[in-house]
């Protein structure tokens, strides 16, 4: 008798509990949503550009969850949110900090004395406080601080030597000139100017290339200071009749004493540690982690068969747990300089860096069942036989099942006429003879209805599920249709073909009744060790809470006997852990195999019995225990660590860093954030990946089309010339001269003698600076830049125009009032300029503007200068006309060749990222087959390096809307598509990677065996749909309307079912050929599976990113009649091909 419908439950309990439990896991849905949009609003908070930011963030999410309910009786709008979100006491050490270091600054600059040491430039001492606060650990701030010197005084030295030159070709030389007549401009000569030129232009050159190549990180800031150096200094000297070779000291002294205070503050107002950040960093990666798990178990408990469910909450958590990983990354780089008294070294902490980043994979993993269990979404393979797609056949209607359609809706009752014609459709004869009945006497081969898709009988129920999957599909199809008048549909190929292998292959009548189940199962497999595995998270979070308190506490006796009393709840908690796992690993994982048991019992009649599921159900429970199984382990191992560290360090100790790992910075590192405006890299590299690793497949190696190797000195030498100016074609190297061409365009002013006087007296240099740093790689950010800056610079002198005239009334400057106003003002300010929520670059422009308003204005109304721009409100709508003229004139220029636009920027991305993603295919078979190099460390950490990369260019798409375009509308949902699916290609090659990792040899080559990946036709297929989905998104030409894909009619070429080797394969590599209980049962086996099935996600995918490809680029090469299932109709006399052949030739 057939089971009625389960009810989904942790474990056998009276129907009261299941009530009460079904009841609290709703008020738990209810209430989710609420806290999911107060972490949103929290993680909208934060300034990506800021690695403090995201410390202080993550600190918010896991120490104020407690004060939520007293937060919420002052109700501020969405935009001031991020105030209570940030107003924490961790978030407030380093404003306070930077406030401390800015007020500082400033009672240096308005001390008579320091002010005249300082000179002209003195000011800058107080612009450098905003761009480079000490907000940071200090060796982050010691790394910056260091770097920004040294690319100033290799600016002054560019400046000096550039001088040298120029007095060289000087034909008048007056030492003792007034500065009054010097700034008339009345020395300016043709030769000594033209030098100048030249020096400015290959500095700015130099610089803007570095900032561009590097982008956001220690360089940054340095760049943009030496861009200063060499524009101030360069601009002025060009008026004196000798050369002042001082002139840089102007620039460089003030950001000495910036420096020295930055370093100071760093040091003695709450200091804090790249450790510190660290394990602030680690902690907020593991509290969402322990939301998922939580999720997970509630999740699994709700009825996944309704319409209302939905597993967004555990993907949000999820993607929130990733997200620190690149501030985690940026810690970790600087872990090994770091210096820190502490019980631990900031080396130990590299082991919990590494399983975190591995938790992340496999809590990703567990959300996949939930996208197979949805028949909207995908299916897993059933690897059957490939099918004609024209040769429908009328089948006898069968009857339906009355106990299994209960639960159908109207609309399920009463299919459409489009469901009518594909439930009268009958499977080709080739399907026919794989669905035959076999004797009984071998249960574990194609004989079983697991092994091959047994009769369906079409229920009512059946046509319900195969109506979602249909119109799924259908929607598919109907999608290329174009939206857009003048566009033609695509795809169709492609989608005829699926939808003939879903509608025959994929689907199957009692899917909801099955899923049902399996998931209740699952449930009853899965609850204890995910329960205990929460735990442990808990515990780990709150461990890494407490890991730097009590570094001072000389009482050790009494903190000994609490750190063994902490090390015996670990072990305890370790050995709770270790038996459960074990636990499932032996029994309770084996509870999904309960409906297949009945197979092997004797009398067992598969024609006869419909109650045993299809093995793709199975296979999504084992997608799930694979992947638990592999958290579980993991948070086993971190909680070996915990106790490892508690056990060796029990003292604390001073650590220092090792000189030789100060500072270093690989090649091709990740960036540190994800979202930044001035990252200009090139979409041709992927930072983090091995350039010489994008360019081959394995041993494959690309070749010159157009000259063989060099076979001489001279064709070794006349081809690394021919490489090197290739190089200088790049486009960080051609923004750069670019910029740097600009920069001098915008000085002939200063450098012509019938303006030069007006250009210094109304400080034209500003339009130099902010032009050439308004000017960026692509069009859309250079006139985002030109909008923000304008806006910005606005504001801010507003905001400093009003502290400038607080501070000194209607006078000339009061040392007094401008510390007492700074003082007061700086708190807000800098927490604004660390945590307000806007675009990166206006907060900096908007505060680095007041600073400069209220600095220039005490300048010149306290030193003795040769030009006066006033003071107050003078400074200030000089400063705005000057930015204006700037960003407009970056602006126009933007526009001359060679320009780049962003939406040229995302297709190239996703034609390299295309590539690559190959590449790392191709690298993990071949560790699979062959264990190739025995470490999987650089295919793992070259799939995070693409998705950091994807994420960058999601992020780099907001500016886009800026690129005026009379062509028509960006097709950014067609991009956003692109983007997704190679995120998640990337996230099954690294589940792959996994797998194939804990497979035994034999296994792995019948996983090989199973999937084709050793098949060199397939591969070639695989091979050439990525190639050609990458040319065609390098080059943005269409793709032949008849390609390889879809790749899963040949994926399920083969009937396995259950079996690991096929019946009728002649090698069993050592591996059971006849299925049986125990086989089911293997671990091994189970791992075998979940690879088959990843297999499967990763064709299916790359058959949707070429449909996705074909929407962007378009089709070609269109063969009337090719796929159509209908041929020409022949009424005239069979011929030889000889005569045919004559017979069109006459």
């Amino acid at each position: 008798m057939a089971p009625s419908r389960p009810q989904v439950r942790i474990q056998p309990d009276p129907p009261e509990i299941l009530n009460a439990s079904s009841s609290d896991t709703e008020a738990e849905r209810s209430q989710l949503p609420s806290l999911h949009e107060q972490s949103n609003e929290d993680q909208d908070g934060r300034e990506a550009s800021q690695i403090e930011k995201n410390t202080d963030a993550l600190e918010s999410s896991t120490q104020t969850s407690e004060k939520q309910p007293a937060r919420q009786k002052i109700k501020l709008p969405q935009g001031l949110q991020w105030i209570p979100a940030n107003s924490t006491w961790p978030k407030w050490k380093p404003v306070i900090r930077s406030a401390l270091a800015a007020w500082i600054a400033v009672v240096i600059f308005v001390i008579p004395k320091t002010e005249n040491l300082l000179g002209q430039a003195a000011f800058l001492i107080i612009i450098a406080s905003f761009l480079s606060p000490p907000s940071d650990p200090f060796m982050a701030v010691l790394e910056r601080e260091i770097i920004l010197l040294i690319f100033v005084a290799l600016g002054w030295g560019w400046v000096c030597l550039g001088l040298m030159f120029a007095n060289l070709a000087r034909t008048q030389t007056v030492p003792d000139a007034s500065i009054r007549t010097i700034i008339t401009g009345e020395y300016i000569e043709a030769g000594p100017t033209v030098i100048l030129g030249v020096f400015l232009f290959i500095g700015s050159v130099t610089f803007l290339y570095i900032k561009a190549r590097l982008g956001p990180g220690p360089f940054l800031i340095a760049s943009v200071f030496g861009c200063i150096c060499i524009d101030i200094s360069f601009t002025t000297a060009v008026l004196f009749p000798y050369p002042y070779y001082k002139i840089g000291q102007m620039i460089v002294l003030p950001l000495a004493f910036h420096s020295a205070i930055s370093l100071i503050t760093s040091i003695l107002i709450f200091p804090q540690s790249v450790s510190s950040l660290f394990t602030t960093c680690l902690q907020g990666a593991i509290a969402p982690l322990a939301t998922v798990i939580s999720l997970h178990r509630s999740q699994l408990l709700e009825d996944v068969t309704s319409s209302g469910f939905s597993h967004t909450q555990i993907t949000d958590a999820t993607n929130k747990a990733e997200n620190v990983l690149p501030a985690l990354a940026a810690a970790a780089r600087l872990l090994k300089a770091d210096i820190v008294y502490a019980r631990f070294a900031p080396t130990d902490y590299h082991e919990l860096h590494t399983i975190v980043r591995k938790l992340m994979v496999q809590v990703h993993g567990l959300g996949i069942y939930y996208t197979l269990i949805d028949p909207t979404r995908e299916r897993f393979p059933v690897t059957p036989a490939a099918s004609h797609l024209a040769t429908p056949v009328h089948s006898r209607p069968p009857s339906p099942r009355p106990d299994r359609r209960s639960s159908l809706t109207t609309e399920e009752k009463h299919p459409s006429s489009t469901d009518q014609e594909l439930r009268d459709r009958k499977p080709s004869r080739h399907h026919q003879r794989a669905r035959s009945f076999h004797p009984q006497s071998h249960p574990a081969s194609s004989t079983s209805p697991l092994h091959s898709h047994r009769p369906y009988k079409h229920s009512r129920s059946h046509h319900a599920n195969h109506t979602l999957m249909h119109n799924s599909l259908l929607h598919l199809a109907l999608s290329r249709v174009p939206k857009c008048p003048g566009e033609t549909a695509v795809g169709v190929f492609e989608s005829q073909k699926y939808l003939n292998l879903e509608a025959i292959h994929l689907s199957h009548p009692d899917s909801a009744f099955f899923t049902a189940r399996a998931t209740e199962l699952l449930s009853n497999s899965c609850q204890d060790l995910l329960s205990v595995c929460e735990e442990v998270l808990g515990v780990s979070g709150a461990w890494i809470g407490n890991i730097r308190k009590f570094r001072f506490d000389f009482l050790r006796g009494h903190r000994e006997d609490e750190t063994q009393i902490e090390v015996q709840k670990h072990e305890d908690l370790l050995e709770k852990l270790t038996r459960e796992l074990d636990e499932f690993r032996t029994k309770k994982r084996l509870t999904v195999l309960d409906p297949y048991r009945q197979m092997f019992d004797h009398g067992y009649d598969a024609s006869n019995n419909d109650e045993v599921p299809p093995y793709q159900y199975l296979f999504h429970c084992y997608v799930y225990q694979y992947h638990l199984l592999q958290f579980a382990v993991l948070v086993q191992n971190m909680l070996k660590e915990v106790i490892r560290l508690e056990t060796e360090r029990k003292k604390p100790k001073l650590w220092l860093p090792c000189l030789t790992t100060l500072f270093t910075r690989k090649t091709g590192e990740p960036s540190v954030t994800i979202q930044h405006d001035d990252d200009d890299e090139d979409p041709e590299m992927i930072p983090g990946i091995d350039p010489a690793r994008m360019t081959d497949l394995g041993k494959a190696v690309k070749r010159d089309p157009d000259a063989l190797p060099p076979g001489n000195g001279l064709e070794m030498a006349m081809n690394w010339i021919y490489r090197a100016s290739i190089a200088i074609g790049g486009g960080n190297v051609l923004f750069a001269l670019k910029a740097g061409a600009l920069t001098v365009i915008l000085s002939i002013p200063t450098f012509l003698k019938s303006s030069a006087e007006f250009a210094y007296k109304n400080k034209f240099v500003w339009a130099v600076v902010m032009a050439q740093l308004t000017l960026a790689r692509f069009r859309g950010d250079t006139a985002f830049g030109l909008i923000a800056r304008i806006i910005s610079t606005f504001f801010g002198g507003l905001i400093g125009t009003v502290m400038w005239y607080i501070s000194t009334g209607n006078g000339r400057g009061n040392p007094y009032g401008l510390a007492a106003v700074c003082a007061v003002c700086y708190p807000s300010i800098f927490f604004a300029r660390l945590y307000w929520p806007i675009a990166p670059m206006s907060n900096l422009i908007i505060w680095v503007t007041a600073a400069l308003i209220v600095g220039y204005s005490y300048d010149d109304t306290h030193l003795i200068v040769s030009s006066s721009p006033g003071w107050g409100i003078d400074v200030a709508w000089r400063r705005f006309v000057l930015v204006t003229i700037g960003v407009f004139a970056a602006g126009i220029f933007s526009l001359f060749p060679p320009s780049k636009t962003i939406r040229s920027y995302q297709r190239r991305t996703v034609a390299t990222t295309s590539a690559e993603l190959g590449s790392i295919y191709c690298s993990v078979v071949s560790y699979t087959n062959s264990y190739v190099d025995g470490d999987t460390t650089t295919i793992v950490r070259s799939l995070l390096a693409i998705r950091s990369k994807l994420k960058r260019s999601l992020v780099l798409k907001d500016n886009a809307i800026y690129e005026f375009s009379l062509r028509g509308k960006w097709p950014i949902e067609r991009y956003l598509k692109i983007l997704e699916l190679q995120m998640q290609i990337s996230y099954q090659l690294c589940h792959l990677t996994s797998v194939v990792l804990h497979l035994e040899p034999a296994w792995a080559y019948a996983f090989l065996r199973r999937t084709r990946m050793l098949d060199s036709d397939f591969q070639g297929d695989v091979l050439a749909v990525i190639s050609l989905i990458s040319n065609s998104l390098h080059t943005g030409s269409p793709l032949p309307q008849i390609t390889p894909c879809p790749l899963l009619d040949r994926f399920m070429v083969r009937h396995h079912g259950l079996n690991v080797v096929h019946e009728d394969s002649e090698d069993n590599y050592g591996l059971p050929q006849m299925l049986t209980m125990e086989t089911l049962e293997n671990l091994q086996y189970l791992t075998f599976c979940v690879g088959v099935s990843t297999a499967f996600g990763i064709i299916t995918r790359l058959d949707r990113l070429m449909v996705a490809v074909k929407e962007l680029v378009g089709e070609q090469y269109h063969i009337d009649g090719v796929g159509m299932g209908y041929h020409r109709t022949w009424t005239g006399e069979t011929t030889s091909p000889t005569m045919s052949v004559r017979a069109t030739e006459v």
